[in-house]
């Protein structure tokens, strides 16, 4: 399997997919990867919650966190792995907080990871845990080696400039027979292809999904990886595969993907209706639930 950590410094050619927010490449083992790195040495420890506005809040409470059943699937699939009473748990990029609270309202012992200073002044605030800003790859985490039953990364590692270092770093957190639980969008699935697809028909005027995929704004999706590849990735950080599987959720409310898509108000409403429908009758496999377990 390459490196695919180290084919970020090596960007070569032209892109495959010129899109509006990023272009993207395609390596010759065909990792998928934009060619934009977020600046992190500037990130600081300290929490600054003085730009959490209630603007803030309402996208935190009804944007970012509005999918009950998405929580509902990631306890499940907690608890189809492990305990959770009495378990340590960790969430890398824990945004609000929503997760953890449930983790920690049937029995866990909860700790968060969250860069943006109003999500983790949010999380600590509203749910009363703690939680810190620092990248998981920070020297900082080397004292917690071994410390955790539960480590997860919900719609984190399509976001982080190196995911195979970020997958070391969360593996050695783990303790023996701990677990690793990743949900990302799939490369495998219907919209990366049917994106593809698009882009190639209109000579890369209309890449539908893709545009939604990709984006090379601070903390925007920087690869979309396949099974193989997380598969791949999972076994070289040392961890054996537990599960390995495609599902249909969209993290956020529907509106959210048809503005992006179609850039009108009006046209979102008529076509919201339909759209609910259609994943009523046709409930796509967009994402991969990766598990890892520590020997």
């Amino acid at each position: 399997m390459e490196n695919i950590d180290e084919l970020k410094h090596k960007v070569q050619g032209e892109p495959k997919y010129k899109l509006s927010n990023a272009n993207v490449f395609v390596s010759a083992g065909g990792f998928y990867f934009i060619d934009h790195l977020d600046p992190m040495t500037e990130v600081s420890p300290i929490i600054d919650g003085s730009g959490l506005t209630e603007a803030e809040i309402n996208y935190i409470e009804r944007s970012l966190q509005s999918n009950p059943e998405r929580l509902e699937k990631q306890i499940a699939a907690v608890k189809r792995h492990t305990e959770i009473v009495g378990k340590h748990a960790l969430d890398i990029g824990c945004g609000g907080g929503l997760f953890l609270a449930t983790m920690q309202s049937q029995g866990a012992k909860v700790l968060g990871v969250e860069l943006s200073d109003t999500r983790a002044h949010y999380s600590k605030t509203k749910h009363g845990f703690e939680v810190i800003k620092r990248t998981i790859e920070d020297d900082y985490w080397k004292q917690f080696h071994g410390s955790f039953d539960i480590v997860t990364l919900w719609d984190v590692i399509e976001h982080v400039n190196y995911p195979l270092a970020t997958l070391r770093a969360a593996a050695d957190l783990l303790k023996p027979g701990g677990v690793l639980l990743i949900d990302t969008p799939c490369r495998d699935a219907f919209y990366h292809r049917f994106g593809e697809f698009t882009y190639w028909l209109t000579g890369g005027l209309y890449p539908t999904f893709l545009n939604a995929m990709y984006s090379s704004k601070p903390f925007g999706h920087k690869q979309i990886l396949s099974l193989t590849e997380m598969k791949g990735l999972l076994e070289i950080a040392g961890l054996q595969v537990a599960e390995l599987k495609t599902f249909h959720e969209l993290s956020f409310p529907y509106p959210f993907y048809l503005k992006k898509l179609v850039r009108s108000e009006t046209l979102v409403k008529f076509l919201l209706p339909f759209v609910h429908l259609f994943f009523v009758l046709f409930p796509i496999r967009n994402k991969m639930l990766a598990v890892g377990r520590k020997p």
